[in-house]
């Protein structure tokens, strides 16, 4: 980024201060940075400095009595930007400035390359006619609003570049304020630390004695205490009003996860406390003998109760605009979702201190709901309840009730219902079919929609003829496509059958008595039906062994399912702005993958309703190969297939909240965030990044849609009655669309074993595996099957992005097409060497 802030801490908004201090079991701990002033933003904005400049503006009529103003020009006795001020001279729009140049602050700047819908931090990183905007919950360059210095404008957008919307009016932005404008911040009520004794707050709202109801994290967050019918109620929920969009960003997900029953499978615990702590004292002893910070099952009856698993916690002495200062946050491993329907509890013990070296005090309201008698107070009473299974293991574990410091109890919602449900009910629909068929070649007439450039019906290669075909999927995301602001979520039953583009690959060999093996290949954002036409895979795959079919087609929010929308795929994809289409796009894509299965399996066309030769699928060899979008696709609908019998997984992320912090590519989600949420330390970086309570709330709402909580039910634990499969995860060092932390989540989640870096890596990642030697298969059994469960690790090229290593690092391809390869003719894959 070029643009170096002078203010980066905003007068109207303030920034984070403070220390912060991470811990972990079962992981490394280390140092970290966030915290905050736990104040109320100050009022006021910015302007242009002064009063607004003289002479006719931008369009409006000019004479020699009337001239334009500086940095204009009476054109045809209209005035229009000059485009002649050099670089470094003051400016009001970016039109005066010479060509190629951006106006930004006050003053013209070098320009950025960007084109519309490119990624961005600044107007300096977008071409000319070009700004940095808010679309969704991302920073993209779009066109330039038409409104001059002090028009009246609602957004940023309306304005000329170089412009600000500031008090509803287009002005230059003071040094530091972003140019896509200034952000709100939620109003919270914050008293000042302790300066004696400390107390561990648990405060449950109505209940008494009263606590400061505007601080909704006095009482530990999630907890059943805040459940009503097995509902989350979220009232007080700090939310920023509308500023930056045209709603308010975190009161949308509140009301939204209002909706869900119970909590989610990947919570943040957050604990907050009167004055500072001594972060040291909640640090495990190495023998174990000593545990302050635990998270244990609490399920009776079941096989899992008194579990645990690895952990990491963090503190705050610093606040933020959501939280209050001196806020303890807790996680679980990614390698251990929760499991729906199960109880949790999350507690603290008394071995932690104060930072001044007292005992830190308990709440009245968590003594009384450890007791064995329920309290009188009615809103004690039903939180009494709700934590009776905590207190019986407290008892069958011989724990004092007055060692527990403080607790929460969550039970986890049902987080893979909507997946499963909608499995069964592809599963419930007759296998889909394709009609139009054609066998490409010159002059051939493709019968997809826009079927010019890349997604053209080309002629053969020596290894395949393509195919192009409509097959029909059910949709089950009700509402019209593409669900820019309303609509997308999943219905029980189809909502419409659509008519979808498919490209299939064929080897010009012949064919085997059972049919050719097939690979269902799902493209990432931004692909098409065709991408699988290329070299690396259709090519490789053709050539590999006896030949094996590819099978592509577009992918939600991709080509004809984009409708009329003029939106980017991405920005129609990664929809955030509606979390129906945020989390229903993911699930239907799902769906077509589990669709695409069954039609694969019954594929058996003779020439004359291909067009071209007589084609037949081996439905006992058909495999799944996904990158990116159809990667996250494939996490979800691999489980639950009866067809595929193993899976490549490339750029597959998982774990939303820890992607929204580093996602750069193809939206840029990291920039855009803090400044949405109107919170945001000296770096421009949100105040305890994934364990910051919007964050959670986000992760929450998504959980349905997010591969981690699928990740082990590929190979390791398949669901009942369906039979494990080979699973391959690629990881590209320096992935800026899938970050790297989120390809290590889903690894971690899988349980799958890690193959010694390949030849082009120089330094590994450390993800927390052990690495085998490679050639690596056959490293499991489950239910009697053989498998092989396994991730490697690859160096893009230079000036080349991780995310993309299986198309552009050999030997990744490589890997791909032997393990799927092997996968398909039913043996055992190998990856490596």
């Amino acid at each position: 980024m070029r643009l170096v802030w002078i203010a980066a801490c905003l007068g109207a908004l303030g920034c984070s201060d403070g220390g912060a201090q991470l811990a972990g079991s079962g992981g490394a701990g280390g140092a970290g940075g966030s915290g905050g002033s736990g104040a109320s933003p100050a009022g006021g904005s910015g302007g242009s400095g002064g009063d607004l400049p003289t002479g006719r503006g931008v369009g409006q009529a000019c004479s020699d009595s009337e001239p334009c103003r500086a940095g204009l020009r009476c054109e045809a006795e209209q005035c229009e930007p000059a485009a002649e001020t050099p670089l470094g001279s003051p400016c009001l729009i970016a039109g005066e400035c010479e060509p190629g140049l951006q106006c930004l602050a006050g003053v013209c700047a070098e320009g950025g390359e960007g084109a519309e819908s490119a990624p961005c931090d600044t107007d300096l990183d977008c071409e000319r006619g070009l700004r940095c905007g808010v679309v969704g919950f991302g920073l993209q360059c779009i066109p330039q609003g038409n409104v001059d210095v002090g028009g009246a404008c609602q957004g940023s957008a309306e304005c000329l570049a170089g412009l600000t919307c500031l008090e509803g009016r287009c002005l230059t932005a003071p040094p530091g304020v972003p140019s896509f404008g200034l952000p709100s911040a939620p109003e919270i009520e914050c008293e000042p630390p302790s300066s004696g004794a400390v107390r561990a707050y648990f405060e449950v709202p109505g209940a008494s004695p009263a606590g400061l109801e505007g601080d909704f994290f006095r009482l530990p967050f999630p907890n059943d205490a805040r459940l009503t019918a097995g509902r989350p109620d979220l009232s007080g929920f700090p939310t920023p009003g509308v500023s930056l969009l045209p709603f308010d960003p975190v009161a949308l997900y509140a009301s939204r996860v209002e909706q869900e029953a119970g909590w989610g499978m990947n919570p943040v615990v957050t604990f907050r406390f009167s004055g500072p702590i001594d972060f040291e004292t909640f640090r495990e002893a190495s023998d174990l003998s000593v545990r302050p910070v635990r998270w244990v099952d609490i399920t009776a009856g079941d096989p899992a109760y008194g579990s645990q698993a690895g952990l990491r916690w963090y503190y705050s002495e610093g606040g933020g605009k959501y939280i209050c200062r001196d806020w303890f946050a807790i996680r679980r491993s990614a390698r251990a979702p929760l499991t729906p329907g199960h109880t949790y509890a999350v507690f603290l013990t008394t071995h932690g201190r104060a930072q001044n070296g007292t005992p830190i005090q308990r709440s009245e309201h968590l003594v009384s709901l450890l007791a064995d008698t329920a309290p009188a107070d009615p809103k004690l009473a039903a939180v009494h309840a709700a934590y009776a299974p905590f207190r019986a293991y407290l008892t069958e574990q011989g724990i004092p009730t007055d060692q527990v410091l403080n607790a929460s109890v969550i039970t986890v919602g049902d987080n893979r219902g909507p997946m499963e449900r909608l499995a069964a009910a592809v599963q419930a629909e007759p296998a889909p079919t394709a009609s139009s068929w054609v066998r490409c070649g010159a002059g051939v007439a493709s019968p997809c929609p826009d079927s010019t450039g890349d997604r053209a019906c080309e002629a053969a290669t020596s290894s395949y003829d393509e195919y192009h075909a409509l097959v029909s999927l059910p949709v089950y995301q009700a509402g019209e496509a593409p669900y820019e602001a309303a609509g997308g979520a999943i219905q029980a039953s189809p909502v419409r059958q659509e008519q979808v583009c498919l490209s299939l690959t064929v080897p010009k060999r012949a064919a085997p008595a059972a049919g050719y093996p097939l690979v269902v290949f799902a493209h990432g954002t931004g692909g098409h039906f065709r991408s699988h036409v290329r070299p690396e895979v259709a090519g490789a795959l053709a050539d590999y062994a006896g030949g094996v079919a590819v099978l592509g087609v577009d992918q939600v929010a991709h080509g004809p399912r984009r409708g009329a929308s003029t939106q980017s795929s991405e920005t129609l994809f990664f929809n955030f702005a509606n979390p129906d289409a945020a989390r229903g796009n993911v699930l239907q894509g799902a769906a077509d993958q589990l669709a695409l299965a069954r039609f694969a399996a019954a594929l058996d066309l003779s020439a004359a309703q291909s067009g071209g030769e007589a084609i037949r699928i081996d439905p006992g060899a058909i495999v799944f190969f996904g990158h990116s979008q159809g990667a996250t696709h494939g996490s979800l609908a691999l489980p639950y297939s009866a067809i595929y019998r193993a899976g490549v997984l490339s750029g597959n992320g998982a774990i939303l909240r820890d992607s929204l912090m580093e996602k750069r590519q193809p939206v840029n989600i990291s920039a855009a965030i803090p400044f949405l949420l109107g919170d945001l330390d000296s770096s421009r970086r949100l105040p305890g990044g994934t364990n910051h309570p919007v964050m959670n709330l986000i992760q929450h709402f998504i959980e349905p849609a997010d591969p981690i909580n699928f990740a082990a039910l590929v190979g390791r634990t398949p669901p009942p009655g369906v039979l494990p499969k080979h699973l391959f995860v690629t990881y590209g060092l320096s992935d800026s669309y899938s970050p790297n932390v989120t390809l290590a989540n889903y690894i971690q989640a899988a349980q799958v074993d890690l193959a010694a870096a390949h030849v082009s890596v120089i330094t590994p990642d450390d993800i927390g595996l052990t690495s085998e030697p490679v050639p690596l298969s056959h490293t499991d059994v489950v239910g009697g099957v053989e498998l092989t469960l396994a991730a490697r690790q690859y160096q893009p090229p230079a000036g080349r992005d991780g995310h993309f290593v299986v198309f552009d690092v050999a030997g990744a391809t490589q890997d791909v097409v032997r393990f799927l390869g092997m996968a398909a003719a039913g043996e055992v894959p190998v990856v490596g060497p």
